[in-house]
């Protein structure tokens, strides 16, 4: 049984402790594996760059009246990319990702397929997307095969980038 998780749109005057969140997020995650890196990811250029993407939307994930994490999801009616996804890095472990995922997709039920790009290291954020939320890996992104929406200007602000990408796909029944 996963625990009920509600979606909220992030009021303008939030955004500015959302994104401190969301890198909070994944910087904690990046220094785990990478110690000596010191920067915060993602860079807030990128974060811009998926707001600036139409219909772009910041959501909350609420969880028992907290905010408890949140996700930027970009794209049409049928087809929609998950831009970023995180639970603060003190609620992780209790379910509330795949609670908060299943929300997602309950609240864009005319969505055909899902898209998201995370780092090959992330071993954790692939067993996720993978084994409980039912995504494919549908390609890898290298030195031989580059990701065409991500710039080698800006892969020194990702720890580990030079090991690759995989992007996902789910494609709803």
């Amino acid at each position: 049984m996963h625990p009920a998780v509600n979606l909220v749109s992030v009021a303008e005057e939030d955004y500015d402790d959302f994104i401190e969140r969301l890198q909070a997020a994944f910087t904690q995650a990046a220094r785990a594996r990478f110690p000596e890196f010191l920067g915060n990811i993602p860079p807030q250029r990128d974060i811009d760059e998926a707001l600036d993407e139409p219909h772009a939307e910041m959501l909350s994930i609420v969880y028992e009246g907290n905010i408890i994490g949140g996700a930027v999801i970009t794209g049409g009616t049928t087809h929609k990319v998950l831009e970023f996804f995180f639970i603060d890095p003190e609620r992780q472990n209790l379910n509330l990702g795949q609670a908060a995922w299943q929300a997602i997709e309950a609240r864009y039920p005319e969505t055909k397929t899902w898209e998201l790009v995370t780092a090959y290291h992330e071993k954790r954020n692939i067993h996720f997307y993978v084994n409980k939320c039912g995504f494919h890996i549908v390609e890898y992104f290298n030195k031989y095969h580059e990701d065409p929406d991500f710039t080698q200007e800006g892969a020194g602000d990702y720890p580990g980038s030079d090991d690759g990408l995989f992007k996902f796909v789910k494609v709803m029944a």
